[in-house]
């Protein structure tokens, strides 16, 4: 049977784990927040210009390259495609918001 070993005064407590991970998910949100806080712009350009609202090859191209990254950064693919379906959700529902006025 493997010995556990008693955590040592080097290991971190599981309160400084879980204080790192909450730091890291205000920097994960915060990105989010400045990344959303362009789609107004994006969209307000596209209302201008004339360009529609949805373009598939886009969104394809931004899940394809954001599941690429994902694989690079050992990070699951499956999971970035699913955050980056619920990012590009809500981009349209801002955008709907601008663009229907």
């Amino acid at each position: 049977m493997d010995k556990i070993e008693k955590p040592t005064e080097q290991t971190p407590s599981l309160e400084e784990l879980r204080g790192k991970i909450d730091f890291l998910d205000k920097k994960l949100f915060s990105v989010l927040a400045e990344r959303m806080d362009l789609i107004p712009k994006i969209a307000e350009y596209k209302k201008v210009n004339g360009i529609p609202r949805v373009q598939p090859g886009r969104e394809k191209s931004i899940i394809e390259s954001r599941r690429k990254i994902a694989e690079e950064l050992r990070f699951n693919p499956d999971l970035a495609e699913s955050i980056m379906k619920l990012i590009i959700e809500d981009a349209h529902r801002i955008e709907i918001e601008i663009m229907d006025k």
